[in-house]
C-alpha cells in the first residue's frame, strides 16, 4: 500500500469515525505515522482528499446505475444478480456510505457529496423506470435506505451486530423479500441451509 493509499484509508476511517468536520489534516498525518506537509504534497486540501476517499465509491455506484436497465428485459431473473451487486457495493464502500449517509446534510456544498446526491437521484430516477410497480419501487427504496443505515450505524456505533457474512444474507434476502420474491430462491451468495427458520 502506498502512502497515498493509507492516506486515503486513514482519512476514510477517521471522517467516518469522527466526522468530516470533526476531523483534520494532522490528525490524519498522525494516524498514518506521517507529516501534514506529507498529507498535503498527495492532497491539497481536506476537501480534496475526501474527494479522492469518495470517489472509488462513486464510480462503483454508478457502475451500478448503468447495470440497472438490464431488469427491463426481464426483472425477476435479473433481480437476484443487481441486489448482490448492490449489497457487495455497500458492504465493500461500508466506511464512504457511513459518511455520505450520517453526514450528507452537513456536507452538502462539498463537490464530493454533491456528485453523491446526484448518483443517489440517478438511483432513485432509474429504479422509477425499472420497477414494475410504484409499490415494488416504494419497498425496494426502503429496503437499500435500510442497507445504507445499518452499514452506517455499524461503521459509526459499538452495537451489536451480526457477522460480516451473516449482514450480506440478510440484506440480500430482505431486499428480494421486499422488490421480488419470486426470485428469492435464486439469490446469488445465500447460506442458508435446510430446516433454517424463514
Amino acid at each position: 500500500m502506498t502512502t497515498r493509499d493509507e492516506i486515503i484509508r486513514a482519512a476514510l476511517e477517521r471522517f467516518a469515525r469522527f466526522g468530516y468536520l470533526g476531523s483534520s489534516i494532522q490528525q490524519i498525518a498522525d494516524d498514518v505515522g506521517t507529516s501534514k506537509s506529507s498529507v498535503l504534497y498527495h492532497f491539497d486540501s481536506k476537501e480534496a482528499l475526501l474527494e479522492a476517499a469518495m470517489q472509488p465509491t462513486m464510480d462503483a455506484l454508478t457502475e451500478l446505475i448503468e447495470a440497472l436497465p438490464e431488469l427491463h428485459d426481464d426483472k425477476v431473473a435479473a433481480a437476484p444478480g443487481l441486489v448482490t451487486r448492490f449489497v457487495d457495493t455497500l458492504m465493500a464502500h461500508s466506511a464512504a456510505v457511513s459518511i455520505f449517509v450520517t453526514q450528507r446534510g452537513a456536507l452538502r456544498e462539498v463537490p464530493a457529496i454533491v456528485r453523491g446526491n446526484a448518483i443517489v437521484d440517478a438511483i432513485a430516477s432509474t429504479l422509477v423506470l425499472e420497477a414494475p410497480t410504484t409499490r415494488t419501487l416504494t419497498r425496494l427504496s426502503i429496503g437499500l435506505a435500510g442497507v445504507a443505515f445499518i452499514l452506517a450505524d455499524a461503521s459509526e456505533t459499538a452495537h451489536e451486530h451480526p457477522s460480516p457474512e451473516e449482514m450480506r444474507e440478510i440484506f440480500i434476502e430482505t431486499l428480494l423479500e421486499l422488490c421480488m420474491p419470486d426470485a428469492l430462491p435464486a439469490a446469488a451468495g445465500s447460506t442458508r441451509t435446510e430446516g433454517e427458520d424463514a
